[in-house]
């Protein structure tokens, strides 16, 4: 897509607890705005600092995505399939020698059987591991707050863009018109070619 919206999230520091909920603020704004190009880091133009509440977009990995994230950071810590116990202390460190990228911190955390929080935060991310089931009211609480959360984000990146070229968000919106027409079209091409199949199968009991 031609001018695509970046937008970096920048850690509020770099302990383990920080960085995983980065990979959530990340994983919040890619899910809000497809259209965007997220990133982590500490410089670019419209920049934004997680918050404990953006902790639920870390709820959007796959199942898929989720035990490769653990497996890569067993590996990255040789930690093999020994039980994980993470113990934050008051400055959002963990129990644990080795320097943690993002996405080895939440491979970490989301493989811990345990996880002692000592921060706001920590606690945030200790509902997490509580969740077992995606319709639970727990696990839905946390995703509308995160989705909340992006959403503000988004506004804020989007106002501050147009205030300083407005360009961009006009070329922005006719590419994402020019889209969604190519994909109403072949929606409507590929219904008009399986039409009978689908008639078929609304038949069958």
């Amino acid at each position: 897509m031609t001018d695509q919206l970046d937008i970096v999230v920048t850690p509020t520091d770099d302990h383990p607890t920080a960085q995983v909920l980065a990979i959530g603020a990340l994983l919040a704004l890619e899910w809000a705005a497809p259209y965007a190009n997220v990133t982590i880091g500490h410089n670019g133009v419209s920049l934004c600092e997680p918050s404990p509440d953006a902790v639920g977009g870390l709820l959007r990995l796959s199942a898929d995505r989720k035990e490769r994230l653990e497996v890569a950071a067993r590996s990255a810590t040789q930690s093999g399939e020994r039980e994980i116990q993470i113990a934050e202390n008051n400055d959002g460190d963990w129990n644990l020698p080795t320097q943690l990228d993002p996405w080895t911190a939440t491979g970490l955390f989301l493989a811990a059987s345990t996880f002692t929080p000592s921060t706001s935060t920590g606690a945030a991310l200790e509902k997490l591991l509580d969740v077992s089931k995606r319709e639970d009211p727990q696990t839905i609480e946390l995703l509308e707050l995160s989705q909340d959360w992006a959403l503000k984000q988004i506004d804020r990146v989007i106002q501050t863009v147009a205030s300083r070229k407005p360009r961009q968000i006009a070329n922005m919106l006719q590419s994402a018109t020019t889209e969604l027409e190519a994909l109403t079209h072949t929606h409507e091409l590929l219904r008009s070619r399986y039409q009978s199949d689908i008639e078929i199968m609304d038949l069958e009991p």
